[in-house]
């Protein structure tokens, strides 16, 4: 599982890099991918999950904070073809 590290960013940084990173996971045929974005505010936090349910690809998989194992974290799931599809579209 890929983790993407948005911590301690800030909040266009952040933006950027988690989109480029979800991309590259799609692309590399992941499953899931772990977003850390820190407790603090929680601005990265809402900024992730906005991304997330807004894109037609992904899905979160731990939106309820008292079942998460690290509040700091946000679980996704891609939902994308499988990785030799995806390697053959590269082709």
């Amino acid at each position: 599982m890929r983790t993407i590290y948005i911590r301690k960013l800030r909040f266009e940084e952040a933006r950027t890099k988690l989109e480029r990173e979800l991309h590259e996971a799609f692309m590399d045929g992941e499953t899931y991918v772990e977003i850390l974005h820190g407790i603090g505010e929680g601005v990265l936090r809402r900024m992730a999950i906005d991304y997330v349910t807004s894109s037609g690809f992904l899905k979160l998989v731990e939106s309820d904070p008292m079942f998460r194992q690290n509040p700091g974290s946000t679980r996704v799931e891609i939902l994308a073809p499988s990785k030799e599809y995806i390697n053959r579209l590269k082709a």
